[in-house]
């Protein structure tokens, strides 16, 4: 079982990247958030993997932390998940984000990640409710209304923003406005660092 790999990132597109380990290219699928902490093509790496084999295939998952990997074996091990629909999780919403929806049964939140529907985020709900309490994420302490943050969130994706940059610039607002922060307030806020980008 590979469980990590240390060389060169020869390439990087989307999210694929390729690591190359003492002539031999390694071809990893990695998470959005991943493929964000990745230095430039070229540069060494260190990268955690986990090695999926299949009868006709064996396929390679990297993850830049410890946590991410736990997690994506977390969600793997809920049945009818995959490893390709627990990476669609991943780059799609935040760790912190993904964990308060499923203590909190959050249906919405979960059902608009992208490839989840009513009924398998209603087990992903069941099945992790209880194991998900074991994993300490840092949460950025949402104050203000759920309500008025997926309205922040819904609005952001409405003008292009992905699901997963209008997640976390909502999380990151939330932490800067006041708990009685109106729908508008928020989004003002998210745009400011999203417009950096």
């Amino acid at each position: 079982m590979i469980a990590q790999l240390t060389g060169t990132l020869v390439s990087k597109k989307k999210n694929k990247i390729i690591v190359d380990t003492s002539g031999i290219g390694y071809e990893l699928t990695v998470s959005l958030s991943t493929f964000a902490e990745l230095p430039s093509e070229n540069s060494k790496i260190k990268i955690l993997t986990y090695q999926h084999m299949r009868e006709d295939y064996v396929e390679l998952f990297g993850f830049s932390t410890q946590l991410e990997k736990e997690f994506f074996r977390l969600l793997i091990s809920v049945s009818g998940i995959g490893p390709k629909t627990a990476m669609e999780i991943l780059s799609n919403t935040s760790l912190s984000g993904f964990k308060r929806a499923i203590v909190t049964g959050d249906l919405k939140t979960i059902s608009s990640i992208h490839g989840i529907g009513k009924k398998t985020a209603e087990k992903l709900i069941f099945e992790l409710k209880d194991k998900i309490k074991e994993f300490n994420i840092p949460d950025h302490g949402i104050t203000a209304s759920s309500s008025f943050a997926d309205e922040a969130v819904e609005a952001l994706r409405a003008i292009g923003f992905t699901y997963i940059q209008s997640k976390e610039a909502v999380d990151t607002a939330l932490t800067r406005v006041n708990k009685d922060a109106s729908t508008q307030q928020i989004i003002k806020e998210a745009l400011k660092d999203l417009e950096k980008k």
